[in-house]
Order: structure tokens, then sequence, then C-alpha cells
């Protein structure tokens, strides 16, 4: 194909040329993560505009701190699902990039099922991926995104899992495909241009949740930061005080290293920081974490990385994800000069970070094709059985709206007012009553 002066158009190339997609997120990380993917596409001719799925009452979902350290500088609006739903934006996007929690993805096919828009002329493709490591609740995580039109895995073996309980309940699994963590930086290894070695160790919110856990942490940061005076020893943290995230911190690091600080000093090679993991990584000797998605980021750049063993193997540490990797390390025996140890055959078949996009885009074309070539919107994929049964979805829509189907919990809390009080009348008389004999 050429243009008016016969000069070969290079766009005609593009399989996205003209195509408009959509980043959505919740929190910084699934909006840089929605970004990174989106650019693929961009790459292939798109263009590409971001918003975030409301997840907080706070006002500052997003700080543009936050937003700049993950590499986005456009508008981000903030929207509840059914008004991004029903915004242009949402619209007349043609590919959807959802990186989103179980909650929100619940709430935006909740949205899209309410507006109909199978009625429509077209609709967005929307594809759901993953910010980081799947650490807990697997299935049900993956339950909730099961209406996309493309669901995206970061290894064979969750990919499988989710198949084999798909298959078991009668749920439709032929959207899901293994793409591995397309977010990750993958830049190779960059020597120190200082000299000085730097460890990095990265924190994340609410694992470990303990507070003494939490000390154990930084104790052993500072006990490396003490051994080690000729190596930077640095702590990132997950966000600010004035910041959210998807999972807010509740025992924050800095606070905590009032306490044990003032029992010898601050060493001098210690501190905290917010500087981006990327760039923090081209400066680490060795990266340090539980169990953070950065950990499978470092591994495949061939940074030396551990995960902390002090706190044993665990679902809910997420520590069980790395078990074949080879880096699990206790703090005692952290050093700035210890060697690269992941093996690669989990690296390369199970961390996520063999990652092959060609999948994502190639089924992106195949459906936005067959919408054009239909004239009409793609049916959507059913909310049933994936979210429960027709019956169970009938009864709670119409007992509670959406809310009783993506956050059941919430139907059960008190309600303001005469509820309320009835609720605190009631929890009374039950006190005075005693406890109820055997």
């Amino acid at each position: 194909m050429t243009d008016e002066t016969g000069t070969p158009d290079p766009e005609a190339k593009k399989r996205f040329a003209g195509r408009r997609v959509l980043a959505l997120g919740t929190f910084d990380s699934f909006v840089r993560t929605a970004g990174v993917i989106a650019r693929l596409f961009e790459a292939e001719g798109a263009s590409v505009r971001f918003a975030a799925l409301s997840a907080s009452e706070k006002t500052e979902q997003l700080s543009a701190r936050q937003l700049r350290a993950g590499g986005v500088h456009e508008t981000v609006p903030v929207l509840t699902a059914e008004a991004l739903v029903a915004s242009r934006l949402f619209r007349d996007a043609h590919v959807v990039i959802a990186v989103i929690d179980g909650g929100r993805a619940r709430e935006l096919f909740l949205s899209c099922a309410a507006a109909d828009l199978s009625r429509e002329v077209a609709r967005p493709i929307v594809v759901v991926a993953s910010p980081g490591v799947a650490l807990t609740e697997l299935l049900q995580g993956f339950m909730s995104r099961a209406p996309a039109d493309v669901l995206c895995f970061n290894a064979e073996n969750e990919r499988a899992a989710f198949v084999a309980a798909a298959d078991e309940i009668g749920v439709d699994s032929s959207n899901a495909i293994v793409t591995g963590l397309l977010g990750l930086d993958r830049r190779p290894r960059q020597p120190n241009s200082d000299g000085r070695p730097c460890v990095v160790f990265f924190e994340q919110p609410v694992i470990p949740a303990r507070r003494m856990q939490r000390m154990h942490l930084l104790a052993g940061m500072i006990d490396l930061a003490r051994r080690s005076p000729g190596t930077d020893v640095l702590i990132k943290l997950r966000h600010a005080r004035n910041e959210t995230a998807h999972h807010p911190t509740r025992f924050h690091l800095d606070d905590l290293s009032r306490e044990l600080l003032a029992r010898g000093g601050r060493p001098e090679n210690l501190a905290f920081t917010h500087e981006p993991a990327p760039k923090l990584l081209d400066r680490a000797a060795l990266a340090v974490t539980v169990s953070s998605t950065v950990a499978v980021e470092a591994m495949s750049r061939g940074i030396p990385t551990r995960i902390v063993s002090d706190f044993g193997v665990s679902e809910a540490l997420g520590t069980s994800y790395f078990v074949g990797s080879g880096c699990f390390a206790a703090l005692a025996d952290l050093s700035p000069d210890m060697p690269d140890s992941a093996r690669p055959e989990w690296v390369e078949g199970r961390s996520g970070a063999a990652a092959d996009p060609e999948p994502l885009l190639g089924q992106c074309d195949v459906l936005l094709r067959a919408q054009d070539a239909r004239g009409s919107a793609l049916p959507l994929r059913p909310l049933a059985p994936a979210y429960g049964s027709a019956a169970w979805l009938g009864y709670a829509l119409g007992v509670g709206g959406p809310v009783a189907v993506h956050a059941p919990h919430l139907m059960e809390k008190p309600r303001r007012g005469l509820g309320f009080v009835s609720a605190v009348a009631a929890r009374l008389r039950n006190a005075r009553r005693g406890p109820p004999s055997r």
C-alpha cells in the first residue's frame, strides 16, 4: 500500500493502525503495567489513553509521583465501573487492557452486562492481565476475570489450573492464553558505574503483615548495613504515608525504623527510597524481598536475588511461589557479593519472566477482525457460572444489585440509621441475657 506520492506507507503494515487502546488500572502498579502492555499495541499503530477504576474512598487514589515513577505522564481519570462503561472513553476504545483486582473485575463485567454492549454496533475487546505474580486466592481471582475476551496468564501451570476448574463447572476457558508477565523491565543488566555495591530490599505493604515480623526484617537490613560499611543498603518503600496502594501499609518501615535506630543510630550507608524499581535494579548488586514481583524482574535481568526465608515458606507470605527458584536465604546470611543462584528452568518455565506478547496481540487482532466482519458487537462472555449459577446471580442481583455479587460481604454490614440502631440494640439485648446455656 502506498501514499499519494507513491511511497510505501509504514503504518499500513501495522496490525493496529487506527485502533484505540484504553489502558485501565486501579492503583499505581496496575496502571503502570496496563500502560506497558498498551505500548505494545501503540508500537503497531494504535493510540493509547489511560483511565483508572475507582477503588478507594480517598480522593487521591493515584498521586502524580506514583504515576511518574511508573512512566505514566498522561492524564488518568478515575471513574466508577458504571461511569466508565457509559463513557465515550470506554465505548470508543477498540481494546481495553484491564489490569485490575478481582473486585474491580467483577464490577467492570457486571457493568458491561447491565449496559448490554452486545447490542451495540461494536464494543471494546476486553483483555485482563496481571500486575504481578499471583500469590493468593488464585482460582477466585481467575474466576473473577473469566468473562474477559482475553485472559492472560503468567505461566502454563496457572492457565492449566484455571482450565481444570473451569471444566468442572462449565466455564468456557478458550479465552485463556499464556503471555508471561508483560509488565517486567527486561533490559540486560548493566555494570554499576560508580563501583560501589548496593543491596536493595523491596518492601511489600502487608507481607509480612505483623509488626514483629516487619521489625525483624528492618533489623536484618540494619545489621547488613553495619556488617557491610562499604555497601549502600537501600530500603525501597512501597508507597509514601500520604499515598494509597492496593494494600495500604499498616506498619510503615520508615516509622518502625525510629524505634530500632534510636538504640544504635542510623548507619550512614542505610537509606529509605522511593526511586522506581527499575532504576534501583540498575544499581543493585543484590535484590532482596519476601515475595515481590520485582524478584522475578531481577532474576530475569541476571541480578542476584534472594527471597527472605526467615519466616518459612507459606502461601500467606507468597514465598510458596518461589519454591524451585534456588533463591531463598536468611537475612543473617545476606551479603553484597552473593552470586546469581536463580535456576534457569524455574525462571523460564514457572516464574512468568519468559513473556511473549504475540498470543495477546494475535488474539486481539483476530477478535477485532471478526467484529469488523460481523458488522455488530461480539457477544459478551456470560457471567454464569464463573460468578455462580444463573439462579444465584438472579437472586443476588435482585436482593442487593451488583454489590451483592462483587462484594457480598458489604451486604452484611449494619446500615446506618434505623438498621444500624436496631443492630446495636439487638447486640445489647443479647449481652444482657448472658452466654447461651449448653
